[in-house]
């Protein structure tokens, strides 16, 4: 066993969460950085895409999840990206998942405002 991570970083996706009426109207941009923890050893002993996560296919299923349903809270957003992660591949143990919104609808000017939060197998069967 080679306990690893695969790693997708500052993933800018357009999605129409938000608890204001504009937020659902005309959306913003999010920033996603996920952690899928999972066994490195098949990979890096065949060095071959088949046995490993495939980032494009990671990226594509987050930009599914993400974008297909409105969430009012970044936090229920999060929690269903998580969750759907870990359905789609098998051979994750544990997910970590930050979302960010980069323009939140706030007056004081900041970079970011969002969670984070990491879900392994167990948590999905408590």
């Amino acid at each position: 066993m080679l306990p690893g991570k695969v790693l997708i970083h500052d993933l800018e996706l357009h999605a129409y969460h938000g608890w204001h009426k504009h937020e659902g109207e005309f959306g913003q941009p999010y920033l996603i950085h996920l952690e899928l923890e999972t066994d490195l050893s098949r990979a890096a002993g065949t060095d071959h895409l088949t046995d490993a996560l495939d980032y494009g296919d990671i990226v594509a299923t987050t930009k599914d999840i993400f974008t297909t349903k409105r969430h009012k809270l970044v936090e229920s957003a999060a929690v269903e990206l998580a969750r759907g992660l870990l359905a789609r591949f098998a051979p994750v143990d544990a997910v970590f998942v930050r979302v960010m919104k980069l323009k939140p609808p706030i007056p004081e000017r900041i970079a970011a405002a969002g969670v984070e939060l990491r879900l392994t197998r167990t948590d999905l069967d408590a």
